[in-house]
């Protein structure tokens, strides 16, 4: 899960696969049909009507040449315009694959390698300040392409320097020279630093938006072009996909879905675009459910295109991810289900919500686009494999009590799902937050004095074995299963 304290924090382009796709190998081993476009219409109606997670949902559902796509609900809350395939969405971080997929594509034609050091294209020159600029870890390695495009470059989540972090509209105000600027007081960082507060290249995963809008940036300037021009010409274009964007065009406005995000947890309120500049390589795109389920095809393998080469290519496995049972691609999670070979992304901004699943060997692929700022992952993986059942969503309408922030204090500590999967919890202005290995912060709210719950996803976590003041673990409940997890520090 990675979601910020509010859903206009830019913690995000969320990824809630993780605490999912870490539940998998409890999954059904018998594979179902796909539901039919009546069943995929019941459970849109239920999380938009009922549920009220969404004002308008897309779902689609590759299977080789057939491609369904189904739809509810409306563009807006204060505009009876239905969504259709045609509706424009926010995809967030689902963008990382596009710009992973130029980097494949500049491999695979022998224009740049993986392990060409970033460096190599930042700018030089005294003219602007940046005479020699490195871009290198405390031992000297320099970071490359490859650890970018695996959130392995030891780079943080976001830079420190980026005016408008708070701000319903983050992103649009970080420009080229901020980026520069921050890159270049790293650099002097660790040369003193010594490894006290940096990461070595490749030492361990880290997602990071910096990452990835410094790697499109790069291979822009590669290619002696724009971000912009280098992805319509060698990526939108030969895909055929005409219903793209990193910025709306005036004329399409009108299919353009407002977006919205979930007020206290319990009510729905339009939020505000987000717009890019120099982070755009790593959540930017505006697309249609009709571009996506092209594009779905395309890295299915169940279309040809020109960039069949490198889908294969950012597909493969580079490196460890966020868990033990998701390595990383180029951008791309990797994992199984039902023994079966799984690539997937999600994404997130302030007010959308996206998730992409594309099983190759079968030339499958499902996609769920939202015009709110909540999770759609169980949608994904149920419609990609129906035995894996959707979230229950009741839990989420509970209402909380309020506990004392004295009796908060017993439930902070770092707990251990496995060897590799923490989950910390802290308190801030009286409240219950948690935190799990690679994602973001959300909130926990109470059920009873022991017993929490979350909104940003179903999920419930009890704690137990207190003494002296401290609980000595917890039991997590998601998706029908639970699981302890043991007080670690």
């Amino acid at each position: 899960m990675d979601i910020g304290r509010t859903m206009h924090h830019p913690a995000l382009f969320r990824r809630c696969t993780a605490v999912l796709l870490f539940a998998l190998a409890s999954a059904s081993t018998i594979t179902q049909a796909q539901p039919t476009d009546a069943q995929v219409k019941e459970i849109l109606t239920q999380r938009i009507d009922v549920d009220k997670q969404a004002v308008g949902l897309a779902a689609v559902i590759v299977n080789g040449d057939q491609v369904r796509i189904v739809t509810h609900g409306f563009q807006a809350l204060d505009k009876a315009v239905p969504i259709s395939a045609d509706t424009l969405f926010e995809i967030g971080s689902i963008t990382k694959t596009f710009t992973a997929l130029l980097l494949a594509d500049m491999v695979v034609k022998g224009e740049l390698r993986l392990d060409d050091p970033v460096e190599k294209w930042l700018p030089q020159g005294l003219s602007v300040g940046l005479n020699g600029l490195k871009l290198r870890d405390h031992t000297g390695a320099p970071i490359r392409l490859i650890d970018l495009a695996t959130h392995r470059s030891g780079l943080p989540r976001l830079p420190d320097n980026m005016p408008n972090v708070t701000r319903a509209d983050p992103y649009a105000d970080y420009r080229e020279q901020q980026l520069l600027m921050y890159l270049k007081s790293r650099e002097a960082l660790v040369e003193t630093d010594a490894g006290k507060t940096t990461k070595k290249r490749d030492e361990a995963y880290a997602y990071s938006n910096l990452g990835f809008g410094l790697l499109g940036y790069v291979l822009a300037r590669a290619a002696n072009t724009s971000y912009d021009e280098l992805l319509q010409k060698r990526v939108l274009t030969p895909l055929g996909l005409t219903s793209t964007y990193l910025d709306t065009p005036r004329g399409e406005l009108a299919r353009f879905s407002d977006g919205h995000y979930l007020e206290r947890g319990t009510t729905l309120k339009q939020a505000k675009h987000w717009r890019f500049d120099v982070i755009a390589p790593a959540g930017a795109l505006r697309m249609s459910a009709k571009d996506m389920a092209r594009y779905a095809q395309a890295a299915s393998g169940a279309i040809d295109t020109p960039l069949k080469a490198a889908f294969a290519l950012a597909q493969k496995r580079y490196g460890e991810g966020m868990g033990p049972k998701n390595p990383q691609g180029l951008a791309w999670i990797l994992a199984t289900i039902n023994d079966r070979a799984i690539v997937t992304h999600d994404g997130g901004t302030g007010g959308f919500s996206s998730t992409l699943w594309v099983e190759p060997a079968r030339k499958a692929a499902v996609a769920v686009l939202s015009n709110a700022a909540r999770p759609v992952t169980d949608m994904g993986l149920h419609l990609l494999e129906p035995s894996i059942p959707l979230a229950n969503l009741a839990p989420m309408r509970t209402a909380a009590i309020a506990v004392e922030a004295k009796s908060l204090e017993q439930f902070v500590g770092t707990y251990a799902l496995s060897p590799e999967f923490n989950v910390t919890v802290r308190t801030r202005d009286g409240k219950l937050f948690a935190q799990a290995t690679g994602q973001g912060e959300f909130e926990l709210f109470a059920k009873s004095a022991t017993v929490f719950f979350a909104r940003v996803t179903p999920l419930e976590i009890a704690f137990e074995e207190i003494k002296d003041g401290k609980a000595g673990r917890f039991q997590i409940t998601q998706r029908g299963s639970t699981r302890p997890a043991q007080r670690v520090e």
